[in-house]
């Protein structure tokens, strides 16, 4: 999306109807190109429409509005681009395959994703008006006792956030974020590089936001902020507050590691104090929360260590 097509898609936002021949002036260019701009963002999936003697209405406006967000990269001292993206498989998948040409603290968005993924290689259901972004951030120098517990970190700071739009919402370790019992986040943190040494992280982020509905097959399991609290929500503000808090902490993430988040962590993790299963077969007492972020547990009197894993609690 070049900047003429992103002042069209804001003067539509801004206003109920836009004058083709005002938009052709304004730009400089012909109503031939407006149109053709037009067309290539209908093709992207956004909702215009066209009628005669008022122009366009984008009839949709529950759109990410990239040139806020764009806004905020370019006063922001860590985050350097913002990649958007209409449908692509994967963001992960597409840092992954471009890490090499991309900026350290690239942010990569995409509105609908089809192939993408969750932890231990499982699908993933993707929803239809939601928040699917990764962080991309290439390190100097790997410490890989600060770099596991990211996803700690940001499953925290996206907590925080939803909690400051009223939001009860609480973590399930180590990468799930819960409402009313139900997942309405993911997280999905990748390392590629060496571990001692030079190397780059990928930090997905999938959250449910205003979906209409959800799939039966995961009715009793997930849910959307829109379904719990009956409103819809400003997904492009959202995602600004996510990224303004994620770089307000991550220094102290970097300098003391999740020591500094585990008090705060613990008061949100809902593993705490209940039985859980790991990978299905291994139940467990989950007492308490480690310095690295690992689940300190008890079984037949034996203190555990739980540093990855799969955890279903029993209620």
């Amino acid at each position: 999306m070049d900047k003429k097509s992103i002042y069209i898609l804001k003067k539509l936002c801004e206003e109920d109807f836009v004058s083709g021949e005002n938009l052709a002036k304004e730009l400089e260019i012909s109503r031939m190109a407006v149109n053709k701009r037009i067309k290539s963002l209908q093709e992207m999936g956004f909702a215009i429409a066209s009628y005669k003697k008022k122009g366009y209405q984008l009839v949709d406006k529950d759109i990410i509005r990239v040139w806020e967000i764009e806004d905020f990269i370019s006063k922001s001292e860590l985050f350097k681009d913002f990649l958007y993206f209409p449908q692509i498989d994967s963001t992960n998948n597409y840092v992954k395959e471009n890490q090499e040409s991309l900026k350290s603290a690239t942010v990569v968005y995409a509105e609908r994703q089809n192939a993408g993924r969750g932890r231990l290689g499982r699908s993933w259901t993707d929803l239809e008006k939601g928040v699917k972004m990764s962080i991309f951030l290439r390190l100097e120098v790997i410490d890989i006792e600060k770099v596991v517990p990211l996803t700690l970190f940001t499953g925290l700071i996206v907590n925080r956030v939803l909690r400051k739009y009223t939001v009860q919402s609480f973590i399930k370790w180590s990468n799930d974020i819960l409402l009313n019992g139900k997942k309405v986040c993911g997280i999905l943190t990748e390392l590629s590089g060496e571990i001692e040494g030079r190397g780059n992280v990928i930090i997905g982020i999938g959250l449910n936001v205003n979906a209409a509905s959800l799939p039966d097959e995961l009715l009793e399991i997930a849910t959307t902020l829109r379904k719990e609290m009956g409103m819809d929500f400003d997904r492009t503000k959202i995602i600004i507050e996510i990224l303004k808090e994620f770089e307000n902490e991550l220094e102290n993430f970097k300098k003391y590691g999740f020591p500094h988040f585990r008090d705060e962590y613990k008061s949100y993790c809902i593993n705490l104090g209940k039985e859980i299963i790991i990978n299905g077969e291994k139940k467990v007492f989950c007492k308490d929360i480690g310095q690295n972020g690992e689940l300190i547990c008890v079984q037949d009197s034996r203190e555990i260590k739980i540093q990855t894993g799969e955890v279903t609690i029993r209620w």
